[in-house]
């Protein structure tokens, strides 16, 4: 079963899961790669931002089982992590881990973006930003 989870705020810590990660292949993987998604203090606009809300679907959890089910059938990919915070966070928290163990660099950095794209367009997990003139929904 894939490695992922919705969290609030403070309930994920990346160290925990690159460990984690780690221990569980032993010296199988040849390589490691991690998408840490991170809260900007400037919108697309050039507004400043005050702070992002996330929230999800109940299904949100079964979409991201999916996609790292796929990712793991692709050749050379040995495990996928992903991790999402769903709560209000401000510019420079983690919004989302990624972590993608393979037997080599090309297959894992091939499967990062497309990791990202998926979360972004297929699981229901959305976000409103709030800045300092209004707040939006920003739409994938």
């Amino acid at each position: 079963m894939p490695d992922v989870g919705i969290h609030q705020k403070g309930g994920v810590d990346f160290s925990l899961l690159f460990q984690k990660l780690k221990r569980e292949l032993g010296g199988k993987a040849g390589a490691v790669g991690c998408f840490v998604g991170v809260i900007r203090d400037t919108s697309k606009d050039g507004e400043k931002v005050k702070y992002l809300h996330y929230e999800c679907a109940e299904e949100a959890i079964k979409e991201l089982e999916q996609i790292a089910a796929d990712i793991e059938r692709l050749p050379g990919i040995l495990r996928v992590m992903i991790h999402h915070v769903i709560d209000d966070l401000t510019p420079g928290e983690d919004a989302i881990y990624i972590l993608v163990a393979g037997k080599h660099r090309a297959e894992v950095f091939s499967a990062l973006p497309q990791i990202m794209d998926r979360v972004k367009t297929k699981a229901l997990i959305w976000k409103k930003e709030v800045t300092e003139t209004g707040e939006y929904w920003i739409q994938e």
